[in-house]
């Protein structure tokens, strides 16, 4: 199994991919007993420049100034929605393989399994935190070869985006933590190696689902219309009687938490709080964040196309695509007048009203809870669900505040509160749960080895989570004093590889050749 996978000794496994100019390494199995093997696999594309006439590793420096010795080694995982994932092949769209592989690095897709994975009987084997297992089973594998592929297998670089940007963060922050030791020994992993990584680069990661939900209904409080999520199971509507009081609720319960966090503002110390509404000092610096995504945007955009542009920007006088999920496809529709709460001005964004902002611009998607959803249907009940039960609530803290709607609202408590009531004390359930949040991990009592870089990207209409998430995140990294964290908020957006184009190359570029 874990012979040497040379592309001298394996020549015949391998495949060149000459409009690509690299070589492919299909389906390779990461661990002696997989479940379920069609996602517990890689595939691996290696640049030809690295590799000798016999396919040897040598080859010549890249012009990027990497060697085969010395060339980062990208390691990308398609988890969406926490779905389990096969490796990407070059052509999938989801993939950033040619992005990788054009500035010369190493390229690795990395499947796992998901919240829907079944083994040979047709048992379920892929709930959390399983996905998260079978990536560091990925880490220790290449790791295993290094030397033998090109590539430098100390500064293996996780990237993922929305779930999959959630178990790159925890990557990045639980490095050889032994609190998934029994997932590895059990699906036959490579022990003798470790899983710390080089760095995580981190698309809209969906984290700490413990207080996701309340973070959702602070950061759109008093929005009542949704516009859906189609391809889950509800379109476009309004929240009902009962989903009202809650959120609101909900929403007063948020800063309690967040405050408790002691976050301080980078560069002055200044301790982050919020309030119940949008005042607190944390509110500012999101809109500060805002702002300097706003600023990056429409300074490229004046560079690009010029002042009449921007204005027409800001009035809203341009078309913008959109994806309609009853047609299947993208289609034109007119800009947002932005100018009630966004101005710009000698080089500088102003954002006047947050609250503003969220009325056209950076609509609510999702229905109350977000995440641990009252039938049961969003992919985070079946993330948490077990081999017996597919789907179930986790949510600890929403029965206390529906505890106080029983009288308001009998009919509803009597169909949703005994669900969240049964998963208070279940501790196998809060193990599962601590063990796929990042911030357990950092500042805390956690023995990990964390990635020294972090580079963490959300878009500004990104509605599938709350801002304050991304920034929660970035916020505990800085504080650490130990990793160097890359934060943005990506102007126009949405949920998905929020970014400018070349920028992600350039970080890796440039963290891979410091040190």
């Amino acid at each position: 199994m874990y012979e040497s996978l040379s592309l001298f000794q394996q020549k015949k496994n391998w495949k060149y991919l000459e409009e690509y100019h690299c070589c492919l390494l299909e389906r390779v199995a990461y661990c002696l007993r997989p479940e379920a093997p069609k996602e517990q696999c890689m595939n691996i594309f290696v640049p030809e420049i690295y590799l000798n006439e016999d396919g040897s590793v040598g080859g010549r420096s890249y012009e990027n100034g990497f060697t085969a010795a010395t060339v980062p080694v990208i390691f990308e995982n398609g988890l969406a929605g926490y779905q389990e994932a096969e490796p990407f092949d070059i052509e999938d769209h989801r993939s950033a393989a040619k992005t990788f592989l054009e500035a010369g690095f190493v390229y690795v897709s990395c499947g796992c399994r998901g919240r829907s994975s079944l083994n040979q009987e047709g048992v379920r084997c892929g709930k959390s935190p399983l996905s998260l297992a079978d990536l560091k089973a990925g880490v220790r594998f290449l790791k295993h070869l290094s030397g033998v592929i090109p590539g430098d297998m100390g500064k293996i670089i996780s990237v993922g985006i929305s779930a999959g940007g959630a178990m790159s963060s925890l990557l990045g922050v639980t490095g050889n933590s032994p609190l998934y030791d029994k997932e590895l020994e059990r699906m036959g992993a490579i022990l003798t190696e470790t899983d710390h990584i080089f760095a995580a680069q981190c698309y809209c990661p969906i984290i700490d689902l413990d207080h996701a939900d309340l973070a959702y209904e602070w950061m759109f409080q008093g929005k009542t219309h949704y516009t859906g999520m189609p391809f889950v199971g509800f379109g476009e509507g309004e929240l009902t009687p009962y989903t009202k009081t809650l959120s609101q609720k909900m929403a007063a319960t948020y800063p309690a938490y967040f405050n408790s966090l002691g976050l301080r503002r980078p560069g002055t110390g200044q301790e982050l709080q919020i309030g119940s509404g949008r005042e607190g000092s944390a509110c500012g610096y999101l809109v500060e964040k805002l702002e300097e995504s706003a600023a990056k945007y429409l300074s490229r955009l004046e560079e690009e196309k010029g002042q009449g542009y921007v204005r027409d920007y800001l009035q809203g006088n341009y078309q913008e695509e959109k994806f309609d999920h009853q047609k299947k496809t993208f289609v034109s529709v007119p800009g947002i007048d932005k100018r009630s709460w966004l101005s710009w001005e000698e080089g500088k964004a102003r954002i006047s009203s947050l609250d503003e902002m969220l009325k056209s611009y950076h609509l609510r998607l999702k229905k109350c809870p977000a995440f641990d959803d009252l039938d049961l249907i969003q992919a985070e009940n079946q993330e948490f669900g077990t081999p017996d039960q597919d789907k179930m609530h986790f949510n600890t803290d929403l029965a206390a505040i529906m505890e106080e709607l029983v009288l308001e609202y009998p009919e509803e408590s009597r169909q949703y509160l005994k669900g969240y009531q049964d998963i208070c004390g279940d501790k196998e359930l809060a193990d599962r749960k601590y063990r796929i949040n990042p911030l357990n991990f950092i500042g805390t009592g956690e023995k990990t080895d964390l990635a020294p870089f972090f580079r963490i990207r959300v878009g500004s209409r990104d509605a599938d989570t709350s801002l304050m998430m991304t920034m929660i995140l970035a916020l505990k990294l800085m504080e650490t004093g130990k990793v160097c964290t890359d934060y943005e908020i990506v102007w126009d957006e949405g949920h998905g590889r929020a970014d400018y184009t070349g920028e992600v190359t350039e970080w890796v570029q440039r963290i891979s050749s410091e040190r």
